[in-house]
């Protein structure tokens, strides 16, 4: 921690330039009072455990924030005989709450003159080994003070110098009886960027690699600390980076009236803005678009003189691709499958958000999903590592749970497992250590110990303090440098031992999700765990164990006390869940649709992957980011409404000229693939007609139209309408229903009244014909000739 006297740089310094180039201003006419501007920071103790009677080196920077040069000339590392024994007199010391005196000089280095404006001089302070070897024998925490000033003022040093205050641990000369078990616990979760959802390829690929590739939090905590025994707890869904699939529905084609694909067009702007601007959507001028007057230069050699546009240093980074997604998630699947068995954990699937699943449970029928390790979009090849390590383990975000609510979490986990063979049971609950000692500042005793209730789980009790720390080591090396945050973790448990060093106790650090990984600080924290005599590595697996044999532990639901860790605490608390009742009863529904458009559509390729996107909008991840969370919950959204909405009946009208006959319906299906077994549902609106046969399933292809009759007899004269309305065979509503208009005019009435009337004109024009040729002779004349005559 940085704490400066009365010269100190009172708020955090960012990010911290590099050591200025260039000339400087002569030295006489620069301020020797730094003011607030300039603060040292301390990025290296080479060894970071000191060894009596070894040399030591301190390297850092003198940083100007200022917007005027500093001069500075000198710096000097002290140490107080006086050392620190416990953890709240590390933090005492560290925010500048406790003074010690007999300091002995470790070392200076000439620096400067002149610490530039925005800039940085490098220093190096070395320590010999005779200096060292006067120290305190066996391990101590030795109060550190760096101070830098310039040795011409009066009294040898600025009126107002610039201090650090730091620590260095020391592991002295006499052998560790009863180290302390520390076990390191490490989340590796995705953040929360709604485009880890992206159906868009470059986008998706974008948000995977800063998630899970080299340069993130994920890598750097498996790659950058390498302590002895470290447990990893794992989201399954980091190892595979399934892209969704993008909407089924067809987008429109070009040409299409925009009243039927979306809001209403922005108005024609008029020939005058034509020639003068042309307004983007929403009121978004283009410059590009604009018609400017171009400069006309008044001769030859100023149109010479013109400079090119400045080129930037480095060129842009190349998009990032699905191919090195498929590499960082390989790369993080081969590190883990390279551990032992018992020091990979696995949570269910997309780290569901336990405590909000507890206040608003999601229906019986999903839990097993939602609770499973498998994700979504796992290939076989990945089965080996799934099946490995634990997984009944839950990391509630609420840090201190009471018996009831992991007694609930565990009634979840049973559930879910009568749902799916793959949903684990609840074995190991991992929770702040107060939750167990209703005390933050309590000495640690046992990490693990088994719970009165639920029974037959196991609370491992992470030590807020250190955890803490931590996750505060980011910052803390940006504001006093990487050594000077490593050495205050280091500091901090030696502290802790320091309190009780004959007890056998047991130390967990489990730093909150989302926690950065500082390399140099992970690097630095690496070594002096692997030096560090009263510290003994051991997994979270054997603390586990070890908790078979003792006594039952009553949980107190105490959380993290901010009377004893101060502004600490504030990165323990768990954030607000976007989760309420009604956005949760809303991901159930939505479930339940997919569910439904499972049973019709023939490749479900696109809903599978929906799926998964829907189950991480349940992911602990989104607590404290509720926009984000809403930005992904919206595609997520739309893609399953799109789809419901994408098959529909074509209303029509029709002429209905018989007692009983089929009328015939147009059913559209928009979206991209296949359906079948589709439910049509054809209702009446009135008694002038009656459906007697509905239609037979329906099955259409993907982008296509088909033609679906069904059977009605008609009951009397006049109009009425026919609602279609298209169903998945359990009942969800697809489209819209639509209106069929029918004109029903039965033959029961007017077909006799036609043949009758042809009858009687049949009968009509044969008697007239009768009539006009009139009556028929009797008999007929003999004409011929008598024979012989």
């Amino acid at each position: 921690m940085l704490a400066l006297c009365t010269g100190l740089l009172a708020g955090p310094l960012g990010s911290i330039p590099a050591a200025a180039s260039g000339p400087r201003p002569p030295s006489a006419l620069l301020p020797a009072d730094t003011g607030d501007d300039v603060a040292i920071v301390l990025d290296e103790i080479d060894p970071v455990v000191l060894t009596p009677g070894e040399p030591l080196t301190l390297t850092g920077r003198l940083v100007n924030q200022g917007a005027v040069p500093h001069r500075v000339t000198s710096l000097t590392a002290t140490v107080s005989g006086t050392t620190l024994t416990s953890r709240s007199e590390v933090d005492r010391w560290l925010d500048d709450e406790l003074d010690l005196d007999r300091t002995t000089t470790l070392g200076d280095d000439t620096v400067g003159p002149v610490v530039a404006a925005a800039g940085a001089v490098p220093f190096s302070v070395t320590v010999p080994a005779a200096v060292t070897n006067d120290l305190p024998e066996g391990p101590q925490v030795l109060p550190l003070v760096i101070s830098a000033g310039d040795e011409r003022e009066p009294g040898g040093a600025a009126a107002h110098p610039v201090r650090l205050r730091s620590t260095l641990v020391s592991a002295g000369g006499e052998e560790v009886e009863e180290p302390l078990d520390t076990s390191w616990v490490v989340p590796l979760t995705l953040p929360p960027d709604p485009d880890l959802l992206s159906p868009t390829e470059q986008t998706h690929a974008q948000a995977w690699v800063s998630a899970v590739g080299p340069d993130s939090a994920i890598s750097g905590w498996v790659t950058d600390l390498a302590v002895p025994g470290v447990t990893y707890v794992v989201d399954p869904s980091t190892l595979v980076g399934a892209r969704p699939a993008p909407a089924l529905r067809t987008p429109p084609e070009q040409g299409t009236d925009p009243a039927d694909t979306g809001p209403d067009p922005l108005p024609a702007p008029s020939p005058d803005a034509v020639t003068s601007t042309t307004e983007a959507p929403d009121g978004v001028t283009d410059a590009a678009s604009e018609t400017v007057p171009a400069p006309v230069p008044d001769d030859p050699a100023t149109t010479q003189s013109a400079s090119p546009p400045a080129q930037t240093e480095e060129a842009e980074a190349a998009p990032a691709t699905a191919a090195e997604v498929d590499q960082a998630v390989a790369t993080l699947r081969t590190q883990l499958a390279g551990l032992p068995d018992d020091q990979v954990w696995w949570l269910p699937s997309e780290d569901p958000d336990v405590v909000r699943m507890v206040a608003d449970r999601p229906p019986q029928d999903q839990l097993g999903r939602l609770l499973s390790t498998p994700p979504a979009g796992a290939q076989d090849t990945l089965a080996p590592l799934l099946s490995s390590g634990r997984h009944d383990v839950a990391w509630p975000v609420d840090p201190a749970p009471d018996a009831d609510a992991v007694t609930q979490i565990s009634d979840l986990f049973r559930s879910a497992r009568d749902e799916d063979d793959t949903a684990p049971g609840l074995g190991v609950v991992l929770l702040a250590r107060e939750s167990l000692t209703a005390d933050s500042g309590a000495a640690p005793r046992r990490g693990a110990v088994p719970l009165e209730e639920p029974e037959d789980v196991v609370g491992l009790g992470a030590d807020s303090w250190t955890s803490a720390l931590v996750a505060r080591s980011q910052a803390e090396a940006e504001q006093s440098g990487s050594g000077a945050a490593a050495q205050q973790v280091l500091a901090h448990t030696l502290g802790t031992y320091l309190e009780d060093p004959g007890a056998a106790r047991e130390l967990v650090i489990a730093p909150p999700r989302l926690t950065p990984a500082p390399p140099e600080v992970l690097a630095q924290l690496s070594e002096g765990w692997r030096t560090a005599p009263w510290l003994r590595s051991v997994t979270a697996q054997e603390l586990v164990q070890r908790a078979g044999t003792g006594d039952t532990v009553q949980l107190t639901g105490e959380h993290p006390q901010e009377a004893v860790l101060g502004d600490l605490a504030e990165l323990l608390a768990p954030g607000r869940s976007p989760l309420d009742r009604e956005r949760t009863a809303a991901l159930a529904r939505n479930a339940g649709e997919l569910d439904d458009l499972e049973e019709v559509v023939r490749d479900t390729t696109a809903t599978q992957s929906w799926r998964a996107s829907l189950a991480a909008l349940w992911s602990s991840r989104w607590r404290s980011h509720e926009e984000e969370w809403s930005t992904a919950r919206a595609v997520v959204r739309e893609d399953v409404r799109s789809a419901l909405q994408g098959v529909t009946v074509t209303p029509s009208t029709v002429n209905f000229l018989t007692d009983q006959g089929e009328i015939s319906v147009t059913v559209v299906n928009d979206l991209g693939v296949a359906l079948d077994d589709l439910v049509l549902e054809v209702v009446a609106s009135n008694g002038r007609l009656q459906v007697i046969r509905q239609p037979d399933p329906v099955s259409i292809g993907a982008d296509s139209r088909a033609s679906v009759s069904f059977e009605a007899r008609s009951i009397t004269r006049g109009e009425t309408r026919l609602t279609a309305t298209l169903r998945t065979p359990d009942g969800t509503t697809l489209g819209e229903p639509a209106p069929i208009e029918v004109r029903v005019q039965p033959t029961g009435i007017w077909v006799y009244w036609v043949l009758g009337g042809l009858a009687g004109v049949v009968l009509v024009l044969g008697l007239a014909r009768a009539v006009r040729r009139g009556p028929r002779a009797s008999g007929r004349s003999d004409t011929r000739p008598e024979e012989g005559r």
